[in-house]
């Protein structure tokens, strides 16, 4: 389903009203000048940073979701982070949306996206968290990477197991400092990897494959998922 066209009804706000002490008027009004799918991602940074708390609500937000997606997604921003954008959507409620199946696709596009291809931007890190902080529930992504369908997808587990994990006094982490270690996503990753669902994904994997590349890779994490390096 296309995005753009799935919002093609969302009316143009007549404003987006701003704290005065942080949004001069007349942002508002430029924001509105051109549609967004016309705008920059530095002409959208500075909303898309202060959408839902300090400049505009969530029908701003719904109206502009189509062009602050696709940007988000390409890892076209440099402020705000991926994580913090797609975490707006979150906080507005999309999945109440009408155009809820329309987002839902994106974001399973952008996942398997992310899983074809290593290195990406961004990274699988980002990518995992920032769906954790639109969704509610992601055990659909982590089944899609736990089928490890290529080498990339195997690589990815490599570096977010490398990178993205780690343990203190026994204990797994997650690394991203956007994690919300009180979330039930942030939980369900962390059970993926560490209770026995990634480790299966693994065996598999090393069953089914001769190249000796792909096989140091997964005999790497597997060791990982069980605790701290030796």
């Amino acid at each position: 389903m296309d995005l753009y066209a799935a919002f093609t009804h969302v009316p143009r706000p007549s404003s987006v009203e701003g704290c005065p002490c942080c949004v001069d008027p007349a942002e508002g009004c430029a924001l509105l000048r051109r549609p967004p799918r016309e705008r920059s991602a530095d002409e959208l940074s500075r909303y898309a940073a202060k959408v839902l708390n300090t400049w505009g609500g969530p029908e701003d937000l719904r109206y502009f979701a189509p062009r602050l997606l696709e940007l988000a997604a390409a890892d076209a921003f440099v402020w705000p982070d991926v994580e913090i954008v797609f975490a707006k959507f979150g906080q507005a409620g999309w999945t109440s949306w009408g155009q809820r199946d329309a987002i839902a696709a994106f974001f399973g596009a952008f996942w398997t996206r992310t899983l074809e291809s290593f290195p990406s931007r961004p990274s699988v890190d980002t990518a995992i968290c920032a769906l954790a902080a639109a969704e509610a529930d992601i055990p659909g992504y982590l089944d899609e990477w736990g089928r490890l369908p290529s080498e990339p997808s195997i690589r990815q587990l490599h570096e977010f197991v490398v990178q993205g994990l780690s343990w203190q006094r026994g204990h797994p982490r997650l690394s991203n400092a956007f994690w919300d270690v009180s979330s039930r996503p942030y939980h369900q990753v962390v059970d993926w990897l560490t209770g026995g669902a990634a480790a299966e994904a693994v065996g598999a994997a090393f069953a089914r494959t001769d190249d000796e590349a792909a096989l140091e890779l997964l005999c790497e994490i597997d060791s990982r998922l069980t605790g701290p390096a030796s």
